[in-house]
């Protein structure tokens, strides 16, 4: 119940930031195709996948078009996000270990180059056809494709800048909430055994902190008493000091 509870709120925070930054983005910045939510549909594929990898993306650009508005091919553009979310999944799958910050950072900026080269391909499409404005030759294809170029440059400095951003903002609050939600949880639990170092708190050395997603498998008590060992330090503040076999 609480996984689920903890992923509905998970889908609504990220449809509502995704929103109000598209909002924000054209509204106020102004600039034509500069827009994140490419990067929030990734990121939906990445950590919800499921449904949730196409749903999240069309929710977003959905909801914001009530504020900004669209065209006749709004077929295509919220179709192009939910299917940008779904290769989110493919992101995941490939992305490199946290500890490779520089290749995840590229490995999310590559999927940026992908996900802005397949909006302007389907889109641009979607125009040709819908818009009137071009003959359903292949000549008014290519001018279509032609005169969109000047709005692909800037969606795909977008994407190359907001993908890895977006990406690394969400990992770096996921680890800092996560560590902070252990070491609330080893208070709790040593200083019943420790009491005399109550209100000094817990301090990590060695790989403690580079080796807490692993410790997130085990819990905190079953950590302990597998992968390292409690000591008092001087002042009476705990020391935990993991065995680095668990952390090759």
């Amino acid at each position: 119940m609480k996984a689920i509870a903890k992923k509905t709120l998970s889908v609504i925070l990220l449809i509502l930031i995704g929103v109000a930054g598209r909002v924000f983005f054209v509204e106020v910045i102004k600039i034509p195709n500069l827009e994140i939510v490419s990067a929030f549909s990734l990121l939906a594929g990445s950590v919800l996948g499921g449904v949730f990898a196409f749903l999240a993306p069309l929710a977003i650009i959905s909801l914001s078009d009530v504020f900004i508005g669209n065209t006749n091919i709004l077929l295509f553009t919220w179709s192009a996000f939910g299917f940008i979310g779904l290769s989110g999944v493919f992101l995941q799958a490939g992305l490199p270990p946290r500890q490779k910050a520089i290749k995840s950072l590229f490995w999310c900026g590559g999927f940026g180059v992908l996900a802005a080269c397949f909006f302007f391909l389907y889109t641009n499409f979607g125009w040709g056809v819908l818009s009137g404005m071009y003959p359903h030759t292949l000549s008014g294809l290519v001018a279509c494709y032609i005169n969109g170029l000047p709005f692909f440059k800037t969606n795909l400095i977008g994407d190359i800048i907001f993908t890895p951003l977006v990406f690394s903002s969400f990992f770096v609050l996921k680890n800092f909430l996560f560590l902070t939600k252990l070491k609330k949880l080893g208070e709790e639990s040593i200083f019943k055994e420790h009491p005399q170092a109550s209100g000094q708190g817990v301090r990590f050395s060695g790989r403690a902190s580079r080796g807490h997603e692993r410790a997130s498998a085990l819990g905190w008590r079953q950590l302990i008493a597998s992968n390292g060992q409690i000591s008092v330090a001087s002042g009476g503040a705990l020391r935990f000091a993991p065995d680095k076999r668990a952390y090759p």
